[in-house]
């Protein structure tokens, strides 16, 4: 999808993410991000790893490191490294962080997955020419020497050599491939360079490659990216505000609604964006 729709849905869920206190809005969030991460093309495991991985360590933490609360469910001794007095309200509130946490983890991870790479570096490209060719030709360059590598495994081994085994002879058959593979990493950066000069690249304009206009699917998720904007303007103005401590207060009615529209909003532009059936 074009890099507009994808930046504004992801761009509004982190931003509510962020400024939002109220666990129902924080909950409804995560929620979205799921739904967003499911519907990406490609491996989604290492995101939802480290989201939840990251997020419950948040949560199991905040109780040792707070001392604050007035529901006491285990009262043991305060010291100048860790507070072993654990209440509710720091339960609560360290739940809430991990929610973030993890939300804003999945997002980024859906955000990657939606957006089209090509399109996104022809539109960074505008603002820093000189930056995004380094990029991406950084990218386009480990895959080149990823095969140029396996191609001089394969020639070691049918001329003889061990590239298995013995920890010695192979650590000293690997280190002659050195060589060769950062010859041919730069012979091909040279090759890079012969290339662009060829095509005028430096002494003129920059020009700039025309993309496509954005068809239904992706004004329907511009549309949805508003609203969600919308919504992230409301919370940072206070409307998702959560009292904490000394007690936790109870989610407020425009809260609740508020979370029920983002999960609604998350949902369609999950279908609109997605790429799984």
């Amino acid at each position: 999808m074009a890099p507009l729709p994808c930046t504004l849905v992801m761009g509004g869920l982190v931003v509510v993410a962020f400024a939002a206190s109220d666990p129902v809005v924080l909950t409804a969030v995560l929620a979205a991000a799921l739904l967003l991460l499911w519907r990406t093309a490609g491996s989604r495991r290492l995101y939802l790893i480290i989201g939840l991985v990251t997020g419950a360590a948040v949560a199991l933490v905040n109780p040792f490191v707070a001392s604050q609360g007035d529901l006491i469910l285990i009262d043991g001794p305060t010291t100048a490294v860790i507070d072993l007095q654990v209440t509710l309200e720091e339960l609560l509130y360290g739940a809430a962080a991990g929610t973030r946490l993890a939300a804003v983890t999945l997002l980024t991870g859906a955000w990657l997955g939606l957006v089209d790479r090509d399109r996104l570096a022809a539109r960074a490209s505008r603002a820093t020419p000189r930056s995004t060719l380094t990029v991406t030709l950084a990218a386009r360059l480990l895959p080149a020497l990823r095969r140029d590598a396996t191609a001089l495994v394969e020639a070691t081994r049918l001329r003889g050599s061990r590239v298995t085994g013995a920890r010695l002879q192979t650590a000293r058959t690997w280190g002659a491939l050195v060589e060769p593979l950062c010859a041919a990493a730069l012979d091909r950066g040279a090759e890079h360079a012969e290339a662009m000069a060829a095509r005028g690249y430096g002494p003129t304009r920059p020009t700039a490659w025309c993309e496509r206009p954005l068809d239904r699917r992706e004004w329907v998720a511009v549309g949805l990216g508003l609203v969600i904007c919308a919504v992230a303007v409301w919370v940072l103005l206070g409307g998702a505000a959560f009292g904490w401590y000394p007690t936790a207060d109870m989610p407020s009615a425009a809260a609740v609604a508020a979370a029920a529209l983002i999960v609604g909003l998350g949902s369609a532009a999950a279908l609109t964006l997605g790429s799984r059936s």
